[in-house]
């Protein structure tokens, strides 16, 4: 089995379930490496900002990252209870 040392994840949004990630820690579990996690944001409200002032533009957006970024810890709860370094 070829060692990886790192490893980029793509997270699905619309998914729970997320195959790619236990793929990660199960070749992570049997060979090591790092897992690097990324989550690509797209939020169409985002797209009707241009009304807002760019404090208002940052604060939303700021909003979004720290939602999803809660979404992703939960995600990953499992695995970081298990030993999986993050």
């Amino acid at each position: 089995m070829a060692k990886y040392q790192n490893m980029l994840v793509v997270i699905d949004p619309n998914q729970d379930d997320q195959p790619a990630l236990r793929r990660a820690v199960y070749l992570h579990q049997r060979i090591g490496g790092r897992i690097k996690a990324f989550l690509p944001i797209y939020d169409f409200s985002y797209e009707m900002t241009t009304l807002l002032s760019p404090d208002e533009r940052t604060a939303m957006r700021q909003g979004v990252i720290g939602q999803r970024t809660a979404w992703i810890r939960e995600q990953a709860k499992f695995y970081i209870e298990s030993g999986v370094p993050h």
